[in-house]
């Protein structure tokens, strides 16, 4: 059985999730421009402002926030990135202390239960072979590439799909 409760995010602990986000996303400063990782990290850092036209789902361990996801609805997503009624998987975050057992598949699991939810027919995300625990995780679980995307702060991205 899965040890932590997962829910929405409350509003008093959108900073936290920033802290969080940021401190996860140090084990990938390697896989960027170091003339970009401060602009990076800055924008990771701001995860909750996401909160705004998504649903900021997190995984609690005795009351405190372990990971972080953010649920895009249909629409929701940019334009530019995804066509039109994808819904999307954002940011997805563990701690590193919880690494390793479950949360990421479970948060998107969770991300994927909304988008049915929805009435979906997919659901998309974009990740980078930087993210070498991540991206093996959505290809495990189903997810295609569908389109190579332009870098972003030095790293390849792509964009991924798992249809219903």
């Amino acid at each position: 059985m899965f040890p932590y409760n997962i829910r929405n995010a409350r509003e008093e602990e959108f900073s936290a999730v920033n802290v969080l986000t940021a401190d996860a996303w140090q084990v990938l400063k390697a896989g960027y421009d170091p003339a970009q990782w401060d602009g990076m990290i800055a924008a990771v850092g701001s995860m909750a402002n996401l909160a705004s036209n998504g649903e900021l789902i997190v995984t609690e361990d005795h009351g405190r926030d372990v990971g972080a996801v953010c649920y895009m609805p249909p629409n929701a997503s940019n334009p530019d990135m995804y066509p039109e009624g994808w819904p999307t998987v954002r940011m997805l975050v563990t701690h590193p202390n919880y690494r390793g057992k479950g949360i990421g598949r479970r948060l998107t699991e969770e991300c994927i239960r909304r988008a049915r939810r929805d009435r979906a027919d997919c659901i998309g995300l974009h990740t980078s072979p930087v993210m070498s625990v991540a991206l093996p995780l959505y290809l495990r679980m189903g997810f295609v590439m569908d389109k190579e995307l332009s870098l972003i702060a030095g790293a390849p991205y792509a964009r991924y799909v798992l249809k219903f």
